[in-house]
């Protein structure tokens, strides 16, 4: 222990030192998980509770399993336990279904002869982002090839002129590629959007001049 912290002064700071960490941690940007060998949690700061929807009241009834949803987790933590700390990325599930990546580290600290884990890491909400972006992306090419497919058996079309067609509506009533799509497919007669741009010209072309 240093001078200062032996002196008067020093002594009389340390509550104040404390409750500034205190302050600091709570409303820090990292999130900050405090649970026992049984996966209780004892502690979170604010943070935790604004990312992940939950009141600090709810996080403290809850088991780290009842957020970390994997069914890797059990095992995770007993890995942790073993060695002490542990250092990776899970998701966290959220108040309203949500998952957001997590990145954190993990350590052991004895408090009054008591063990306790405590995890610090930070929600990547820039890849939570990306991710929905891409899963969006790839739910609307697979609506799209569907409605294609459509359009090809029900028209007699081949693929490039139902596509056409498809993407022609689109443009043409300004509405989203992939809700049409999906009214082509759901819907047992060809949306009035598609079938008349069709009439108009979106015929299949089995035959191509020869140049």
């Amino acid at each position: 222990m240093s001078d200062t912290q032996t002196t008067p002064r020093g002594l009389a700071l340390r509550p104040i030192q404390q409750l500034l960490l205190y302050d600091a941690i709570d409303i820090s940007p990292a999130l900050v998980f405090v649970a026992d060998d049984e996966m209780r949690y004892l502690a979170v700061n604010n943070t935790a509770c604004a990312v992940l929807g939950y009141s600090r009241e709810e996080l403290l009834s809850m088991r780290v399993t009842d957020v970390v949803v994997s069914a890797e987790t059990p095992t995770l933590y007993r890995r942790m336990m073993d060695d002490q700390s542990q250092e990776g990325d899970v998701e966290l599930l959220t108040k309203d279904g949500a998952q957001l990546p997590f990145i954190y580290e993990a350590a052991q600290a004895h408090i009054a002869g008591v063990r306790y884990w405590i995890s610090i890491g930070f929600v990547n909400s820039q890849l939570h982002e990306k991710v929905g972006q891409l899963e969006t992306a790839l739910h609307s090419r697979v609506v799209i090839e569907q409605a294609t497919g459509v359009l090809i058996g029900r028209h007699g079309l081949d693929a490039t002129t139902a596509f056409d067609a498809l993407r022609g509506a689109s443009r043409a009533s300004n509405v989203r590629l992939r809700d049409l799509a999906r009214r082509i497919v759901e819907e047992s007669d060809t949306p009035v959007e598609v079938a008349t741009r069709l009439q108009a010209g979106a015929r299949p072309n089995r035959s191509r001049r020869r140049r």
